[in-house]
């Protein structure tokens, strides 16, 4: 597997060192920085990595020379203290300077490590140094492990065994290969076991099962699901309870039911809309509003101008038909008298699709029952069909976004465990700035020792009065299980106690675990049963935390997803890796589709490794295909053209595609203008030295 940066690279500028911000230092860092000019009044410009500073000067300096800095204050005047006592002459005298700082003379892979920190401009305190220096000594020196320190310390992760073994895991086996491996191992256990059969059924949908193995498992989780099923099912599409009822029975369905039953799960699945947080109150108020509007009869086109300007409104034409976007289309461009007729029509076209919307929940479960359903009924699904629903579902029920969505759910008041009293207990006696902290905590994918220390001050200083008698017993029962621990708990091991708490308090034992992401029912069957499949258990577990440390990264104006999905559902040796990087939309956590890049790596069987990068500009599209396979240019140009036509539905414009040979991606990243790494020049005296 190709590691991290390489991966990135293809997206990224020649100019890699660091743009260096006053609000991205801390004290004790250590960083070194080019003496530009010497102004009157002991000023003088300084570049520090992609900055141009002019600074204060309290010691003196000689113009055009580097010198070795350490930060010893930040505020409104950044304080400097100068470590080398001459200028710097080359990288040898330097790292040698560090390394006396950090009293590791002899320590060659060290050296090597901060050479490469150094030459990036990568602040680094004396702390950092350490724990760098005993990870190279847990772990060995060699480059692999080197370029993973590298990475830590430059996308600031925790220098932590944990964070270490975590992204090493994710790196060096594909985590379709982990999830067959579990599969397999999982298989030869007692299925009467809840937890173990939810586990082998989550893992089962990334996988190729044979079809009798696949119709096995699709009769497992239809009979492990009904209950859930039949309900939603009910609301979203009665008329296909009778399938259901069949597969339950043992029964095959005939070719046309399979059909006909996968194209209305499709339907319903595509039908949901993606909205973010505040989004879907916003189009339920927007259409009690519009509700109002039409009895008085007072929509007009200044409402509906302000209907186009919503953020919800883009993602709603996006998942109607297209015979319905030309009908909301006509309403907004007709600038007649008010048309009651027609605004009720458009009215109830909309309340239909919100009433169509469905929990996340209920979705997962309907998602997993269409692959399911796939798996046993091959080329039931189109490919590109089945590759969107498994992508959806990795990143829904994989774990990736547990931390993501708890965050959200107290920021809105809910929460993941929407309805458990221990949680809404513990939200109701914090304060708000523990709240804030809480929800901090939480997004962040991996916390450092002092902020899980915060953590349980916060915990203590819950005040058990302040919660309504009938919770006071579990939330007593989760603090003293908090302190009953030898250590401050971390993260997942909080969590894990939260969810112990709240199992104890619910009925259905099934039904929570089929709630559960697939990394949360690891960790609880890691828990409850260490003597099976306990190494290939934490593996994965420790990939997913890998992938969950790596996917988001922000610099500046620009956020970038990354991640991976098993290919093995497609044939394809390795995970399919993905890579999204734009400018966030205003007010939003997404990222602008009109001003984007995307990038697809795979492997393939007959035309090997290939590379495709799409970038977007005002939603013009230019792509090219790095491969390196003699023919493959026909083989574009022979699908170009309805390329071009599906992206005009979608009002994207193709302008080019392009197929280089896979030699030249590094050239790419070279001539790349990436804007987050632009150099900032900042004027007036902020530094002081």
């Amino acid at each position: 597997m190709r590691s991290i940066p390489s991966f990135s690279n293809v997206l990224r500028s020649e100019n890699t060192r660091m743009n260096v911000t006053q609000n991205a230092l801390k004290p004790g860092q250590m960083l070194t920085g080019k003496v530009l000019e010497l102004y009157p009044n002991q000023r003088a410009a300084i570049q520090l990595g992609g900055s141009q500073v002019v600074a204060q000067l309290e010691t003196s300096l000689t113009s055009k020379q580097d010198y070795l800095f350490q930060v010893t204050s930040v505020g409104d005047v950044l304080r400097l203290k100068k470590l080398s006592d001459s200028p710097l002459q080359n990288n040898r005298q330097l790292s040698s300077q560090i390394m006396q700082q950090l009293g590791s003379h002899n320590n060659q892979q060290l050296k090597t490590l901060i050479q490469q920190l150094v030459s990036q401009n990568i602040p680094f305190t004396h702390k950092d140094g350490q724990a760098l220096a005993k990870l190279l000594e847990q772990f060995g020196g060699n480059s692999a492990n080197r370029e993973l320190l590298f990475i830590m310390k430059k996308q600031n992760f925790p220098l932590t065994e944990q964070v270490f073994r975590s992204l090493q895991a994710f790196q060096s086996t594909p985590i379709g290969t982990q999830m067959n491996q579990l599969h397999q191992q999982l298989a030869s256990f007692n299925q009467s076991n809840s937890l173990l059969s939810q586990l082998q059924q989550q893992l089962a949908l990334f996988g190729s099962p044979s079809p009798s193995q696949a119709q096995s498992m699709l009769q497992q989780f239809v009979y492990t699901n009904q209950p859930a099923l039949e309900q939603v099912l009910s609301k979203a599409i009665p008329n296909q309870l009778s399938s259901l009822q069949q597969v339950t029975n043992g029964e095959r369905l005939s070719n046309n039911q399979t059909q006909e039953f996968t194209q209305q799960l499709n339907q319903t699945l595509n039908k949901q809309l993606p909205f973010q947080q505040g989004e879907r109150q916003a189009f339920q108020s927007f259409l009690q509003r519009f509700e109002r509007m039409v009895q008085q009869g007072l929509v007009s086109n200044t409402f509906k101008n302000i209907v186009q300007q919503q953020a919800f409104f883009q993602k709603v034409m996006q998942v109607m038909p297209s015979q319905e976007q030309q009908m909301v289309q006509m309403w907004l461009q007709s600038s007649s008298q008010p048309n009651v007729s027609q605004d009720r029509q458009i009215l109830t076209l909309l309340q239909q699709l919100h009433a169509q919307q469905l929990p996340q929940s209920d979705q997962n479960r309907l998602r997993a029952l269409l692959l399911h359903v796939d798996t046993a009924s091959p080329q039931s699904l189109q490919v590109k069909d089945q590759f969107l629903h498994l992508m959806k579902h990795f990143v829904q029920t994989s774990g990736l976004q547990d931390e993501a969505q708890l965050a959200q759910a107290i920021r809105s008041g809910s929460t993941t465990y929407s309805t458990s009293p221990l949680w809404q207990a513990l939200m109701t006696a914090m304060s708000p700035q523990d709240r804030q902290v809480m929800e901090q905590w939480i997004n962040q994918a991996q916390p450092t020792m002092t902020q899980n220390q915060h953590i349980a001050e916060v915990m203590q200083r819950i005040n058990l009065q302040q919660i309504p008698q009938s919770e006071q017993s579990l939330v007593r029962q989760l603090l003293l299980s908090l302190e009953a621990s030898d250590q401050v708990v971390n993260k997942d091991q909080f969590m894990q106690l939260v969810r112990q708490v709240i199992q104890q308090t619910e009925v259905s034992i099934q039904t929570r675990e089929m709630d559960h992401s697939l990394k949360q029912n690891l960790l609880l069957a890691n828990q409850q049963h260490p003597d099976i499949a306990n190494n290939q258990m934490q593996r994965l577990i420790q990939s997913l935390t890998g992938m969950q440390l790596h996917m988001v990264q922000d610099e500046q104006a620009i956020t970038q997803q990354s991640f991976q999905i098993p290919g093995e559902r497609f044939g394809l040796a390795k995970d399919i890796r993905m890579q999204f990087e734009g400018k966030k939309r205003q007010n939003s956590e997404e990222i602008d589709p009109e001003f984007c890049r995307v990038l697809f790596h795979l492997h393939l069987h007959t035309l090997g490794e290939t590379m495709i990068t799409m970038s977007i500009q005002k939603r013009i599209v230019h792509i090219s295909v790095y491969n390196d396979q003699q023919g493959i240019k026909a083989l574009m140009d022979t699908f170009t053209p309805l390329l071009k036509e599906k992206l005009s539905d979608l009002n994207y414009q193709l302008s080019s595609v392009t197929q280089k040979a896979l030699s030249d991606k590094e050239q790419y990243a070279i001539n790349s203008n990436h804007t987050a790494y632009k150099p900032i020049k900042r004027e007036g005296i902020d530094y002081r030295v």
